[in-house]
Protein backbone atom coordinates (compact mmCIF):
# COMPACT_ATOMS: atom_id res chain seq x y z
CA UNK A 1 0.00 0.00 0.00
CA UNK A 2 1.74 3.44 -0.75
CA UNK A 3 0.76 5.93 1.34
CA UNK A 4 0.92 9.89 1.06
CA UNK A 5 4.49 9.45 2.77
CA UNK A 6 5.71 7.27 0.48
CA UNK A 7 4.72 9.74 -2.92
CA UNK A 8 6.19 12.64 -0.88
CA UNK A 9 9.56 10.55 -0.64
CA UNK A 10 9.59 9.36 -4.02
CA UNK A 11 8.56 13.62 -5.12
CA UNK A 12 11.59 14.77 -2.59
CA UNK A 13 14.12 11.67 -4.11
CA UNK A 14 12.90 13.68 -7.63
CA UNK A 15 13.56 16.76 -6.39
CA UNK A 16 16.98 16.20 -5.55
CA UNK A 17 18.09 14.73 -8.50
CA UNK A 18 15.96 17.63 -10.59
CA UNK A 19 18.36 20.22 -8.35
CA UNK A 20 21.39 17.97 -9.29
CA UNK A 21 20.87 17.88 -12.81
CA UNK A 22 19.36 21.33 -14.02
CA UNK A 23 16.90 21.80 -16.56
CA UNK A 24 16.57 17.72 -16.86
CA UNK A 25 12.64 17.36 -17.10
CA UNK A 26 10.58 14.92 -15.21
CA UNK A 27 7.25 13.72 -15.12
CA UNK A 28 5.46 13.81 -11.28
CA UNK A 29 3.25 11.06 -10.74
CA UNK A 30 2.09 12.30 -7.65
CA UNK A 31 -1.81 11.18 -7.01
CA UNK A 32 -3.89 12.88 -4.36
CA UNK A 33 -7.11 14.90 -3.84
CA UNK A 34 -6.06 18.54 -5.22
CA UNK A 35 -8.36 20.40 -4.29
CA UNK A 36 -6.12 23.46 -5.31
CA UNK A 37 -5.77 26.01 -8.41
CA UNK A 38 -2.51 24.43 -9.18
CA UNK A 39 -1.44 20.79 -11.11
CA UNK A 40 -1.12 17.98 -8.91
CA UNK A 41 2.50 18.55 -8.94
CA UNK A 42 2.74 22.08 -7.79
CA UNK A 43 0.66 20.35 -4.92
CA UNK A 44 2.93 17.22 -4.10
CA UNK A 45 5.84 20.06 -4.03
CA UNK A 46 4.05 22.10 -1.06
CA UNK A 47 3.26 18.75 0.13
CA UNK A 48 7.05 17.36 0.19
CA UNK A 49 8.81 20.81 0.78
CA UNK A 50 6.57 22.73 3.64
CA UNK A 51 6.23 22.21 7.14
CA UNK A 52 5.13 23.86 9.97
CA UNK A 53 8.93 25.94 10.48
CA UNK A 54 8.09 27.66 6.81
CA UNK A 55 6.61 30.68 5.66
CA UNK A 56 5.55 30.46 2.41
CA UNK A 57 3.43 33.18 0.05
CA UNK A 58 0.76 32.62 -2.56
CA UNK A 59 -1.65 34.93 -4.86
CA UNK A 60 -4.71 33.31 -3.99
CA UNK A 61 -6.50 33.35 -0.29
CA UNK A 62 -8.09 29.87 -1.28
CA UNK A 63 -4.99 27.75 -2.44
CA UNK A 64 -3.23 29.68 1.32
CA UNK A 65 -5.51 27.96 3.16
CA UNK A 66 -5.25 24.64 1.23
CA UNK A 67 -1.68 25.00 1.81
CA UNK A 68 -1.93 25.82 5.21
CA UNK A 69 -4.53 22.88 6.31
CA UNK A 70 -2.25 20.42 4.15
CA UNK A 71 1.41 21.39 5.92
CA UNK A 72 1.20 23.99 9.03
CA UNK A 73 3.29 25.88 7.15
CA UNK A 74 2.40 29.98 7.62
CA UNK A 75 1.04 32.33 4.90
CA UNK A 76 2.70 35.76 4.84
CA UNK A 77 1.82 39.10 2.55
CA UNK A 78 5.50 39.67 3.04
CA UNK A 79 7.96 38.37 0.32
CA UNK A 80 11.06 39.57 2.25
CA UNK A 81 9.96 36.29 5.11
CA UNK A 82 9.14 34.18 2.46
CA UNK A 83 10.96 30.78 1.94
CA UNK A 84 8.35 29.60 -0.83
CA UNK A 85 6.44 31.55 -3.11
CA UNK A 86 4.00 29.69 -4.88
CA UNK A 87 3.19 31.46 -8.05
CA UNK A 88 1.58 31.14 -11.48
CA UNK A 89 3.56 32.43 -14.49
CA UNK A 90 0.81 34.97 -15.11
CA UNK A 91 1.07 36.52 -11.27
CA UNK A 92 4.87 36.97 -11.17
CA UNK A 93 5.32 40.36 -11.04
CA UNK A 94 8.39 42.80 -10.09
CA UNK A 95 7.26 43.51 -6.65
CA UNK A 96 7.74 39.36 -6.28
CA UNK A 97 11.46 39.48 -7.50
CA UNK A 98 12.42 42.50 -5.84
CA UNK A 99 11.22 41.09 -2.53
CA UNK A 100 12.16 37.55 -2.70
CA UNK A 101 15.19 37.28 -0.31
CA UNK A 102 18.77 35.83 -1.58
CA UNK A 103 20.24 34.90 1.57
CA UNK A 104 23.09 36.40 3.23
CA UNK A 105 27.19 35.43 2.64
CA UNK A 106 26.65 33.67 6.34
CA UNK A 107 23.43 32.11 5.42
CA UNK A 108 22.56 31.92 1.98
CA UNK A 109 19.91 29.26 2.99
CA UNK A 110 18.14 31.73 3.94
CA UNK A 111 16.93 32.41 0.39
CA UNK A 112 13.33 32.28 -1.42
CA UNK A 113 12.44 29.33 -3.52
CA UNK A 114 10.17 29.68 -6.44
CA UNK A 115 7.86 27.23 -7.10
CA UNK A 116 5.94 28.52 -10.67
CA UNK A 117 3.46 26.90 -12.61
CA UNK A 118 3.52 27.44 -16.16
CA UNK A 119 1.54 26.54 -19.33
CA UNK A 120 4.36 24.23 -20.71
CA UNK A 121 7.37 23.14 -20.58
CA UNK A 122 8.89 21.27 -23.80
CA UNK A 123 7.19 24.25 -25.40
CA UNK A 124 7.75 28.05 -25.74
CA UNK A 125 11.04 30.11 -25.43
CA UNK A 126 14.58 28.40 -25.13
CA UNK A 127 16.78 28.83 -22.50
CA UNK A 128 20.10 27.93 -22.35
CA UNK A 129 21.55 26.76 -19.09
CA UNK A 130 25.21 26.10 -17.75
CA UNK A 131 26.72 25.42 -14.59
CA UNK A 132 27.23 23.02 -11.96
CA UNK A 133 25.79 19.26 -12.93
CA UNK A 134 25.61 20.00 -16.31
CA UNK A 135 28.15 18.61 -18.97
CA UNK A 136 28.38 21.46 -21.37
CA UNK A 137 24.72 23.38 -21.57
CA UNK A 138 21.57 21.98 -21.62
CA UNK A 139 18.51 23.47 -23.48
CA UNK A 140 15.40 24.00 -21.50
CA UNK A 141 12.12 25.11 -23.57
CA UNK A 142 9.12 26.76 -21.68
CA UNK A 143 6.36 29.06 -21.77
CA UNK A 144 7.71 30.89 -18.91
CA UNK A 145 8.29 34.29 -19.92
CA UNK A 146 11.98 35.47 -20.66
CA UNK A 147 11.90 39.08 -18.12
CA UNK A 148 11.40 36.82 -15.09
CA UNK A 149 14.68 34.95 -15.85
CA UNK A 150 16.29 38.10 -16.47
CA UNK A 151 15.04 39.66 -12.63
CA UNK A 152 16.56 35.98 -11.21
CA UNK A 153 19.76 36.02 -12.94
CA UNK A 154 19.98 39.90 -11.38
CA UNK A 155 19.25 37.80 -8.23
CA UNK A 156 21.83 34.74 -8.64
CA UNK A 157 24.44 37.52 -9.85
CA UNK A 158 26.58 37.38 -6.82
CA UNK A 159 26.96 33.46 -5.70
CA UNK A 160 26.07 31.90 -2.85
CA UNK A 161 23.19 34.29 -3.05
CA UNK A 162 20.61 34.10 -5.06
CA UNK A 163 16.98 32.29 -5.49
CA UNK A 164 15.89 29.12 -6.86
CA UNK A 165 13.70 27.87 -9.46
CA UNK A 166 11.24 24.49 -9.13
CA UNK A 167 9.35 25.36 -12.32
CA UNK A 168 6.19 23.15 -13.17
CA UNK A 169 3.73 22.76 -15.61
CA UNK A 170 0.29 22.06 -16.04
CA UNK A 171 0.63 18.74 -17.33
CA UNK A 172 3.14 18.27 -14.40
CA UNK A 173 6.54 17.98 -15.73
CA UNK A 174 9.25 19.19 -13.51
CA UNK A 175 12.35 21.01 -13.89
CA UNK A 176 14.40 22.90 -11.33
CA UNK A 177 16.80 26.16 -11.75
CA UNK A 178 19.26 26.60 -8.54
CA UNK A 179 20.95 29.78 -7.77
CA UNK A 180 24.66 28.02 -9.17
CA UNK A 181 22.91 27.50 -12.82
CA UNK A 182 23.53 30.42 -15.36
CA UNK A 183 20.78 30.96 -17.76
CA UNK A 184 21.38 32.27 -20.93
CA UNK A 185 17.76 33.89 -22.91
CA UNK A 186 17.94 32.34 -26.82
Amino acid sequence: MTTLVHETQKHYRALVDLFSRPGEVRQSKFDTPNFTSYSDAVLATVLTLFDNEICFNTADRKDADEFLTLTGGRHTADYGKSDFIVVKDEELNAGLMEGARIGTLASPEKSTTFIIEVASIGEGRMYILQGPGIKSANTLEMTLDPEWIIWRNTLCSEFPLGVDLVIIDRADRMTVIPRTTTVEVM
